[in-house]
């Protein structure tokens, strides 16, 4: 019996990780908070779900709360670093 997965209301932070390091990549490593999230919204495209587009319990949309998770993650690996606040840096 084969089994089946519930299609994904909203992209996961896993997948938005791959993505905010293409991003930053293409813009020389750095970008500010508001021009990473359009990158990514603008690279995604029709990827995003009707789900990602929802508000999430503190009013965030669910795909820039899941891409901030991507940062930490990425942070946390040292694929990124903390640098000035608001900027998304690559390490």
């Amino acid at each position: 019996m084969a089994t089946r997965t519930a299609p994904r209301r909203w992209t996961p932070p896993e997948e938005l990780a791959v993505a905010v390091v293409v991003v930053l990549t293409e813009a020389g490593g750095e970008l500010s908070n508001a021009d990473a999230l359009a990158a990514l919204e603008e690279m995604l495209g029709d990827r995003l779900t009707e789900g990602d587009r929802e508000k999430s319990p503190t009013g965030e949309l669910r795909w820039h709360l899941a891409a901030r998770k991507a940062r930490q993650s990425l942070i946390a690996d040292g694929r990124m670093v903390k640098s000035k606040p608001g900027t998304w840096t690559l390490a």
